[in-house]
């Protein structure tokens, strides 16, 4: 099952590669072609360069359509449309597509949690003044109280007023 799945693979490549290099190689620049009409364009030109491969290799003179020249002969014109669509600037174009899909494959994977950073820990500052040591002899000052607004003050229940008792009445 897996040979099955490496050979589909492995064919996919020998396919579409020569042919996305061909393109590269006869539009350079990235207005010609869009995406899917690159990869239409790329699948129909890597028959055609494969089917003429085929073709030569299988000359009565050569007698070597067999599996490993085939495929070396694919990789020398891989190289081959390489080098020209270099020369022609064609590249550029490799070059933004795969940066494309290396920030779509980064999206896909889950973000690396950051190292965990060191918390700077602050200046100490001098203890309040009803917490400083106070020499001995002296009293310890005491703190101001300020008065507090009544909207800020804790409601109280209501006290009931306080009525002068005389002595001996009963309750």
């Amino acid at each position: 099952m897996l040979d099955v799945f490496v050979y589909a693979l492995f064919g996919l490549f020998l396919l579409m590669v020569p042919g996305f290099l061909f393109t590269l190689v006869l539009y350079p620049r990235r207005e010609s072609l869009d995406f899917w009409e690159r990869m239409g364009v790329s699948l129909g030109l890597g028959v055609l360069v494969l089917i003429y491969l085929g073709f030569v290799l299988a000359q009565p003179g050569l007698k070597m359509l067999t599996l490993v020249p085939f495929v070396l002969a694919v990789f020398g014109v891989c190289l081959l449309f390489t080098l020209i669509a270099y020369w022609r600037g064609g590249l550029e174009i490799a070059i933004a597509y795969e940066r494309a899909l290396m920030q779509k494959i980064s999206r896909l994977r889950p973000p690396k949690p950051a190292p965990p950073e060191e918390k700077p820990t602050p200046p100490e500052l001098p203890p309040p003044p009803e917490e400083r040591p106070t020499p001995p002899g002296e009293k310890p000052p005491q703190p101001e109280e300020k008065p507090v607004p009544p909207e800020e003050r804790p409601a109280q229940p209501p006290q009931p007023p306080k009525e002068k008792r005389e002595s001996g009445e009963g309750v």
